[in-house]
């Protein structure tokens, strides 16, 4: 059965990812195209490099780097749904000989190793089980290749005012995505690479959610105002047939106040780059 014809009781059946690429959704970064530009800094992003995202989604971030640097990238995701939805991204805007995608498990990277210059995640880092994907990141990169994630960081310092609120946030987005999701502050963040053997490991912060502007990059991503605007329509018309599509949108709009517009919890809540290089390989004489 094609992807435009399964019946709602499909529907209701498809992971969290499969359904969000299935409604054509994109994944934003917070920090928009200014932090994924200055992420590919931070990374050393060139025409020569060869880069893995993991947790590609639709591949707007992995289009973007290909078409403005000249980058070689492969998009990895977990979701069958999200990669077709790459394909056809890449295939419009005439990026095949940069850019590939495959479905893929950031825990059994399906690459020999020191294959890649450059690995990367997008809000999908807190998503992973560190201990597990970070050996698999590091084993695919060559030496002195960069680990780089654009994540959610809560302060290292949380008010107990706000402490309930972000573990709650924490918990919806657990039950939305039937994954280990955990904000991680910046000392976090920087012991999971180190505790992974990268070195250089360098840390910029970008605080405070509620002084984020969002509202341009979400239009753009979705391609417009009537792309926007014909995707609401289609979740509407399917969360009045499905209560479990119902309650699954109910999730992620509890998850977003929580975290993103509490007056209480979201001043604590920013967005974080971190990379860090793995080591030149040792000579033994």
């Amino acid at each position: 059965m094609s992807e435009n014809s399964l019946s709602i009781s499909e529907l209701e059946e498809l992971s969290y990812y499969d359904f969000m690429g299935y409604m054509d959704v994109p994944f934003f970064n917070i920090g928009g195209a200014g932090s994924i530009d200055r992420l590919a800094e931070l990374s050393k992003i060139s025409k020569d490099s060869n880069v893995l995202e993991v947790g590609c989604g639709t591949g707007g971030n992995s289009c973007y780097l290909a078409k403005k640097y000249g980058c070689n990238i492969t998009g990895i995701d977990i979701s069958e749904h999200m990669i077709k939805k790459a394909q056809r991204r890449a295939n419009q805007l005439d990026l095949t000989s940069l850019v590939t995608f495959q479905i893929g498990d950031a825990y059994h990277l399906e690459f020999p190793p020191n294959s890649f210059d450059v690995v990367l995640t997008v809000f999908v880092s807190q998503f992973l089980d560190k201990q597990l994907a970070f050996p698999e990141f590091y084993r695919v990169l060559k030496p002195r290749g960069r680990l780089s994630i654009n994540e959610i960081y809560k302060a290292d310092e949380v008010p107990l005012e706000a402490v309930d609120k972000v573990r709650e946030g924490e918990r919806t987005y657990q039950e939305l995505t039937e994954l280990p999701f955990k904000i991680n502050s910046p000392t976090e963040w920087r012991q999971a690479f180190e505790t992974n053997k990268f070195i250089k490991v360098f840390v910029e912060e970008f605080p405070n959610f509620q002084q984020q502007s969002l509202s341009l990059n979400i239009i753009s991503e979705f391609g417009g105002w009537w792309k926007l605007i014909k995707t609401i329509g289609k979740m509407l018309s399917l969360a009045i047939k499905s209560q479990k599509i119902r309650s699954r949108f109910g999730k992620i709009s509890k998850g977003k106040q929580l975290l993103l517009r509490d007056k209480d919890a979201a001043k604590y809540i920013g967005y974080i780059l971190v990379i860090g290089e793995k080591p030149e390989l040792t000579r033994f004489i």
